[in-house]
């Protein structure tokens, strides 16, 4: 009897936590590249088992994957369960990391300008985009030293949330 119970409760709590899953995908935006590659889209590339790099494509090739925020967290409508939540690299000062995401909640801090730029931690700067294996990829790194950037050809942007 205490399984049964148990198990009625689970579904239960699934069954309230899903209209908020719902909710969340009415207030899908795009999110696109400024400055030297404006307009380019950011698309999530597989390349682990739970785990997507954030490419920078050619705006005439492929569109931005839908993105939303839930609180102050950065999420991808991949069409999964859970959605791929934003995993920000953890970066010691002057350096940059890869942004990566991955299924479920990931760092908080996201938010949208009054400019309609994405923010981290209140700032719209700190985004780049660097080339690995000839494809940009989204990094993050405040205040980054050009010498201990990934590669000369890294670019600093700042990311446009635009309608879908």
């Amino acid at each position: 009897m205490y399984a049964i119970l148990t198990t009625v409760l689970a579904f239960a709590g699934a069954a309230v936590a899903a209209p908020a899953l719902e909710e969340r995908q009415t207030d899908q935006f795009s999110l696109r590249a400024t400055d030297k590659l404006a307009g380019w889209a950011l698309k999530n590339a597989h390349v682990a088992a739970g785990e997507n790099v954030i490419q920078i494509q050619r705006p005439s090739v492929y569109s931005s994957d839908p993105s939303y925020l839930n609180g102050t967290n950065l999420y991808f409508d991949l069409g999964t369960t859970p959605p791929y939540g934003v995993r920000m690299p953890e970066v010691p000062a002057g350096t940059v990391g890869q942004v990566y995401s991955e299924p479920g909640e990931k760092t908080p801090g996201f938010g949208i300008g009054p400019d309609h730029l994405l923010t981290f931690n209140s700032f719209p700067t700190g985004f780049w985009a660097c080339p690995v294996n000839d494809v940009f990829e989204l990094f993050y790194g405040v205040s980054a030293d050009p010498a201990k950037l990934p590669s000369k050809d890294c670019l600093a942007i700042q990311l446009a949330v635009g309608a879908i």
